[in-house]
């Protein structure tokens, strides 16, 4: 009996995500994929799933309720058939009834597919999963649906069953894949263990710092989605990829500091701090042998200048060291001269002020001038590196105190890689820390395009505060971006030519922002705008 279980459990993979299936020509789709409710002993729960067919012919489906339990640490999952001389009405899917005959789906059309939930009197509190399956073949003899031969969607149920609920998690590793890497890119593993007995799901972020603790990205997790869960008495990794904006100026030790919200009861946190190194070897070898040559060149002028300075002392650069400073002229007559190191200096300041009181014409003064400067080009040479060195040192220190810098962040899934902007984490940040508030237009700008912000200027967050102006005058924005190449001083508009009445629209919202038209062999089906914002764009004042 052991071994005709354990044969007819079906393991199947599954990624807590939206779930929809296109095989043999045929496309089948149920929304929602995921419930989540909290239930009482007792309690009754009457809802309905839809299917939709979106084949241009009828669909017979059948529903089958399996229970489900983590597998892998990927968010998978595998599901498992409903054995009631072994479960004895313990288990979720013993509680969820759906209808046994089939569904018939007309053509590009759906069906709500009623469901009632009935909880127990003895439902063990805690966290109880399962899923319901709806599929183009029935049940063979009340067993789970063949996957192989099957196209098969789900719908997800967490219930939460009131009681003695136990919410504890940790983080139990937290790396950046690579300690050492030659250009601003890091991927972070995150294992996050659920000890209780109930899912929970980790919400908060990575925030990324430089050496200065200066900002330099975050990682958003878990926001604004339904999915991302930790089933009880498991472990469930999260990849996430950090690209920054190339800048030497950043190089050094980087931090990357997580911190986990969790809880519905009681709202607990967790944080875990790892680091790693940004060091573009190539740009570093460059540096490093300028950084050598002017330090030679500094050297060799010091030593000029005091070898100058010594001479005109009357001391002569091949004196040993303890004759240094002690002279003897005439015979045996001993003539001590004090050093000064200002004396080169006050030298050729004197002799600038006789050469510029004999010169009377312009001509006469920049000849005079050009002479002077090749006569003391040691001095000068010396000055010109000092200024360049001061000048890198400040400008360096600048550029990695800046606040933020452009950056793009993807979260791995098991399906599909997703990629977002630092503009868009922006604008999502400020729209949440935004008060709602009554919005001043509202006519909407029809659209038969879509709009999409590049933030091509030095301001991190302009594409973001221009999503913001432009959709409280009626603009839907389809998607923001960062523009890792040099920034642009000017806005420009790139436009297809069928829509280009609404780029001369928005060039004059954008007080005339330039106009370009994109070449025919990169149009798409679909016209498109997009706006590169420069450093002429003003943010708004708060």
């Amino acid at each position: 009996m052991i071994l005709r279980v354990i044969s007819c459990v079906v393991a199947c993979m599954l990624v807590l995500s939206p779930v929809a299936v296109s095989a043999a020509g045929l496309s089948l789709s149920v929304t929602p994929t995921l419930f989540e409710m909290s239930a009482q002993p007792l309690q009754v729960w009457d809802s309905s799933i839809k299917v939709i067919n979106n084949n241009k012919i009828p669909l017979t489906v059948y529903a089958d309720v399996v229970n489900f339990e983590p597998q892998g640490e990927l968010g998978q999952g595998k599901f498992l058939p409903v054995f009631e001389e072994f479960t004895e009405g313990k288990t979720l899917a013993e509680w969820i009834t759906v209808p046994s005959e089939s569904i018939v789906i007309d053509p590009e059309s759906s069906v709500a597919v009623p469901i009632s939930v009935r909880v127990p009197e003895d439902a063990t509190p805690g966290g109880h999963f399962a899923a319901i399956m709806i599929g183009t073949k029935p049940p063979e003899d009340g067993h789970p649906f063949q996957i192989s031969t099957s196209q098969i969607v789900t719908s997800l149920f967490f219930v939460r069953i009131a009681g003695e609920v136990i919410e504890n998690g940790v983080v139990r590793t937290f790396i950046a894949r690579d300690s050492f890497v030659t250009e601003p890119e890091a991927t972070f593993e995150v294992r996050f263990e659920n000890k209780g007995n109930v899912h929970l799901q980790p919400q908060g972020e990575i925030v990324i710092t430089n050496m200065w603790g200066k900002e330099r990205g975050i990682v958003p997790i878990n926001h604004r989605t339904h999915f991302g869960n930790v089933l009880p008495e498991s472990i469930r990794k999260f990849e996430f990829t950090w690209k920054g904006e190339r800048s030497f100026t950043d190089i050094g030790r980087y931090k990357a500091t997580i911190t986990l919200g969790y809880g519905q009861d009681e709202r607990k946190f967790v944080t875990r701090s790892t680091y790693f190194w940004v060091v573009p070897v190539k740009q570093v070898l460059t540096v490093l042998g300028s950084v050598i040559a002017i330090f030679l060149f500094v050297s060799w002028a010091i030593r000029s200048y005091v070898r100058r300075m010594l001479s005109m002392a009357g001391v002569e650069a091949y004196v040993p060291q303890s004759q240094r400073g002690r002279v003897v002229h005439r015979g045996d007559v001993l003539i001590s001269e004090r050093i000064s190191v200002k004396a080169p200096i006050a030298e050729g300041v004197s002799d600038f002020r006789s050469r510029l009181e004999q010169t009377k014409a312009f001509m006469d003064t920049l000849r005079m001038l050009a002479r002077f400067v090749m006569q003391y080009k040691k001095f000068f040479g010396s000055l010109f590196a000092a200024i360049v060195v001061v000048y890198v040192v400040w400008s360096f220190l600048v550029d990695v105190t800046t606040e933020q810098r452009d950056y793009e962040v993807t979260i791995e899934n098991p399906d599909a890689e997703v990629t977002i902007s630092s503009e868009e984490i922006l604008y999502e940040k400020e729209k949440a820390n935004t008060e709602t508030v009554a919005a001043t237009t509202t006519d909407q700008v029809p659209q038969n395009y879509e709009l999409v912000l590049t933030n091509s200027s030095d301001t991190p967050g302009a594409a973001a505060a221009m999503q913001s102006q432009l959709e409280k005058e009626g603009y839907t924005i389809a998607s923001l971006k960062s523009d890792f190449e040099e920034s642009k001083q000017r806005t420009v508009i790139i436009y297809d030519v069928a829509v280009q009445e609404d780029a001369l629209a928005l060039s004059k919202r954008l007080g005339n922002a330039l106009l370009s038209a994109r070449p025919e062999e990169d149009m798409t089906e679909q016209s498109n705008i997009t706006v590169f914002i420069g450093n002429d764009f003003e943010l708004p004042e708060d």
